[in-house]
């Protein structure tokens, strides 16, 4: 297979894959994302919406954002009132989540936004001064990495983080799990079944993973560590995590014998990893058990799993939508026609799931999680 895409990244792969003898794929994912201002992520190009590679639920309709801020005051008139409340968003992009929300709390939450610290992590400068744009009448804090965080008391969110982090590729042969590593032959890249880490070999022990013979699928080490901090830092509060994913039993069932993986450029995707490096998103199906599982062990408690559709539903959508069509004018309905999109099953409302947890809060009862999908594989989360 011959790479194709930035020259100047793929020299430094090759390069690193000479030095070092092979990489893994996790190395290999993390070059083509985010390799200071060659990555697909930290380069100054426009990744979502219409001029993009893929639409995010906050790019379609300002009411996702307006939702969460819904939910948002519900937590902090029950838990935080009267109190100081950090409103963190990981991974926040473009910033227009983080300004529905703002916009949301300062206009229809007043009390809320007063005792309110909004703190944006965000690792790419092009997203950082984008943001300081957008962002530019509210008060924001921005970070570049989770680790500046200080102690955190009210709420941690992201929406599709996790799916982006560098995954580690393995495949089970002949009964035995091995990892796969990148090799260079006559400058091309091969693929070389090795030795599975201890780390990643751990991670499948400690979440029981059952994989089928001849499986190809992801270790995603990066979420665990990134939800383990994310535990660390908060000592009170809530973490919303808005990604498309399942538990384990789902993720690795037989019908998914090439794993997740997936890349997105220009709004097609495809599985093809070692092209368009730089120029194309590569990611991967999140496994929530994992959150829970590692998330319990930094103190974070599961609060509920469910989907957008009932999210969003359960927190006024549907009036919304009936609102909009007693008003029966153009602008309208073609808003209607948007709002389906965040919720149709099969679609957008199905595939992103809404993982909730907590930490020092006693029994929450969240508006959000008031009706949940059929506990079947694809939404329960196991004990593990």
């Amino acid at each position: 297979m011959k790479l194709s895409g930035k020259k100047e990244l793929i020299d430094i792969v090759l390069n690193d894959i000479k030095k070092r003898g092979g990489i893994s794929f996790k190395d290999f994912m993390d070059y083509a994302l985010y390799y200071p201002s060659l990555g697909y992520y930290t380069c100054d190009k426009e990744k979502i919406g219409g001029y993009g590679d893929f639409f995010t639920s906050s790019e379609l309709d300002p009411v996702f954002g307006q939702l969460l801020a819904k939910q948002f005051n519900e937590i902090y008139l029950n838990y935080f009132k009267g109190k100081k409340i950090k409103l963190v968003e990981l991974g926040s992009g473009k910033g227009v989540l983080a300004f529905d929300i703002l916009n949301e709390i300062k206009t229809n939450y007043p009390e809320f936004y007063e005792n309110l610290e909004f703190i944006s992590v965000e690792k790419s400068p092009f997203h950082i001064q984008h943001q300081q744009k957008v962002l530019n009448g509210f008060n924001v804090k921005w970070l570049e990495s989770i680790e500046d965080l200080e102690d955190i008391e009210g709420i941690v969110y992201s929406n599709e983080l996790f799916d982006a982090l560098p995954v580690h590729l393995i495949k089970k042969k002949n009964g035995k799990i091995y990892e796969i590593y990148l090799n260079e032959k006559d400058g091309e890249i091969v693929e070389e079944l090795r030795e599975i880490s201890e780390d990643v070999l751990t991670y499948i022990k400690e979440l029981k993973i059952d994989i089928p013979e001849g499986m190809t699928t992801e270790v995603n080490l990066l979420a665990k560590d990134l939800i383990q901090t994310i535990g660390q830092k908060l000592k009170k509060g809530f973490v919303f995590t808005v990604d498309y994913g399942y538990p384990s039993k789902e993720l690795y069932k037989p019908y998914r014998m090439k794993g997740t993986l997936l890349c997105y450029y220009k709004h097609t995707y495809n599985e093809n990893f070692y092209e368009n490096i730089g120029f194309q998103d590569i990611t991967s199906h999140v496994n929530f058990s994992a959150l829970v599982y590692y998330g319990k062990k930094a103190g974070l408690e599961f609060t509920g799993f469910t989907d957008q559709a009932h999210f969003l539903i359960n927190l006024g959508l549907g009036d919304i939508m009936i609102q909009l069509q007693e008003k029966g004018d153009s602008k309208s309905f073609e808003r209607i026609n948007r709002l389906k999109t965040l919720i149709l099953p099969k679609g957008m409302g199905e595939k992103f799931k809404i993982l909730i947890q907590h930490k020092n809060i006693k029994n929450p009862i969240l508006s959000g999680l008031k009706i949940i999908p059929p506990q079947n594989d694809r939404y329960k989360i196991e004990e593990i």
